[in-house]
């Protein structure tokens, strides 16, 4: 028993390590945008251009997937404010990742700010309202 209680505390510190680095890669990117809004082209550049015609093949809902995992919420619960199976979140993202040629959600949310989709400006929005702390 006590090394299933070690396994789950490693898995939740790599998962915390891994949401830690998330939040640093959004906060770069926050930092990124305020310098470039300050010294802004007026013409997007090629690599915007490509995000926004990749993105430009996402359906509706999977354009809601990526609003709603850009905002910080789980397989779950987006899965929940939507009213949809997890699996189905799953399958979306999928759909998502090919699409535009990302192997993460990361990539996928960075792609999405850089075509305007998904603002970074947004506060944390919990897509499920009331859940419980189990979940």
């Amino acid at each position: 028993m006590a090394e299933v209680v070690a396994k789950v505390h490693r898995a939740l510190d790599e998962a915390q390590l891994a949401l830690e680095v998330q939040e640093q890669l959004i906060e770069d990117l926050r930092a990124d945008a305020d310098g470039q809004r300050q010294a802004a082209d007026p013409s997007p550049s090629e690599e915007t251009l490509a995000a926004r015609e990749a993105l430009a093949l996402l359906t509706v809902r999977e354009r809601q997937i990526l609003v709603l995992i850009s905002q910080g919420n789980s397989n779950r619960r987006v899965a929940k404010a939507l009213g949809i199976s997890e699996k189905t979140v799953k399958n979306h993202l999928s759909a998502v990742f090919m699409k535009v040629g990302a192997s993460d959600r990361t990539q996928a949310v960075v792609m999405g700010i850089r075509s305007g989709i998904v603002s970074i400006g947004e506060p944390f929005n919990d897509a499920s309202g009331s859940m419980s702390a189990s979940e």
